[in-house]
């Protein structure tokens, strides 16, 4: 991939984003519930073109197509936050979202390049995926809870288990756990097999306490506060 189809649809990004953001918090209304859907649905539907291009292309196999890396699953707990604002689907969607599908962004794994229709589907992904973290905490107002990184970092630990035996069943390699990605990636640089699984564990569990930072002592006042009711 050339410099240009990577930097190109991350300016794109980067501008819907700020765009919208600064709308959301300019402009408040009811709209803002209304532009949470409208997200979710997106978000779906763009994992949903992901399956579309797989079947269209012959591609689609057990082995390799399930909807079970971290920015696929993650669709459907951001279409759940954004939609019911479930607080689980809501941290979940916070930390994977800006924790793993931000620096996919930046180090993306495409099965194809410009023009096609997977480098459009994979971009619109990952920027939607981001759009759904960053609006819940800024257009929506949610905040993570206390022990919220402890909770994602067990829930996280227990789907890798589970897509593990899948991997098993399937001869697959989804979460990239038995080998990894065909192109180059951040895990590239984190050791060979299976050594960056630990690298990338304690990775993300410093990365998930960082993005719960900014919310660290509201949590503890909201805490208070429920103690002295």
């Amino acid at each position: 991939m050339s410099p240009g189809e990577h930097v190109l649809p991350l300016l794109v990004i980067a501008v819907v984003i700020a765009s919208v953001l600064f709308a959301s918090r300019r402009w408040p209304g009811r709209w803002v519930d209304h532009g949470a859907r409208v997200i979710a649905v997106a978000v779906v539907l763009a994992e949903a073109g992901w399956w579309v291009i797989s079947i269209a292309t012959g591609t689609w196999t057990l082995q390799w197509s399930l909807p079970l890396h971290l920015c696929e699953a993650g669709c459907f707990l951001a279409a759940a936050a954004l939609w019911w604002r479930a607080r689980f689907a809501f941290e979940m969607s916070y930390f994977w979202g800006l924790g793993g599908t931000l620096p996919g962004l930046f180090s993306p794994s495409i099965p194809g390049n410009f023009p096609d229709p997977v480098y459009f589907q994979y971009y619109a992904q990952h920027g939607l995926l981001v759009l759904g973290a960053f609006y819940l905490v800024i257009a929506l107002r949610m905040r993570p809870a206390r022990n919220a990184v402890l909770r994602v970092s067990i829930a996280t630990a227990a789907y890798a288990g589970a897509v593990g035996v899948v991997d098993y069943l399937t001869n697959g390699n989804y979460l990239f756990l038995r080998d990894l990605p065909p192109t180059q990636t951040a895990l590239d640089y984190m050791g060979p097999w299976p050594w960056y699984i630990l690298t990338l564990t304690i990775g993300a569990i410093a990365v998930f306490n960082l993005l719960y930072l900014p919310f660290a002592r509201s949590a503890r006042i909201q805490e208070a506060a429920a103690t002295t009711v």
